[in-house]
């Protein structure tokens, strides 16, 4: 299957579409209030998303897509975790697998890593030991910062032209009907 440039923008516009339904009818995981502040339980007595994780997902964030803090990507990720309590679980245990790695070897946080080569090493290897962790997590940072519509400005895109996307030329158009 060929990638097209109106494939990329379908499926950018469906996104935001998406994520927008999701948005006005999801409940609690939505609400204005930030009950994730210092983490959340994703099961009694278990805490998910503490500060340092919180720190430690926002340096990764940062180092997949420079900048995507601006656009408020700690805000969006954390939101959807906390809406999918077993998906909070699975990226919390690859954030505690980051930081455990970067301690032994370089006796510090990954999020207070400042050496450019150091954190390279640090996502190099988690990218190829804990593979399943890190290609989920990119793809989740990856889809927030591009369907967010002040991203498109930065990137001279004004947005699908139409309210539902682009239409698909390979299907006959539908006429009006007129009104008697």
């Amino acid at each position: 299957m060929k990638s097209t440039r109106r494939k990329f923008l379908k499926t950018i516009a469906a996104g935001v579409i998406g994520g927008e339904i999701i948005s006005a009818s999801a409940g609690p995981a939505f609400a204005k209030s930030e009950p994730y502040a210092d983490g959340f339980d994703v099961a009694k007595g278990f805490k998910v998303f503490e500060q340092t994780t919180q720190k430690n997902m926002m340096k990764l964030a940062e180092t997949i897509i420079p900048g995507c803090g601006n656009f408020g990507m700690k805000d969006k990720l954390m939101k959807y975790l906390y809406g999918s309590k077993g998906t909070a679980s699975f990226f919390d245990a690859g954030f505690w697998n980051i930081d455990a790695v970067c301690r032994k070897k370089f006796k510090v946080p990954f999020y207070s890593l400042e050496n450019k080569q150091d954190i390279y090493t640090i996502v190099k290897y988690i990218s190829i030991n804990n593979r399943g962790f890190f290609v989920s997590f990119k793809k989740l940072v990856v889809q927030f910062y591009y369907t967010d519509p002040k991203v498109w400005k930065t990137l001279s895109y004004d947005g699908p032209p139409q309210p539902r996307g682009f239409m698909d030329y390979t299907e006959a158009p539908v006429l009006a009907k007129k009104a008697k």
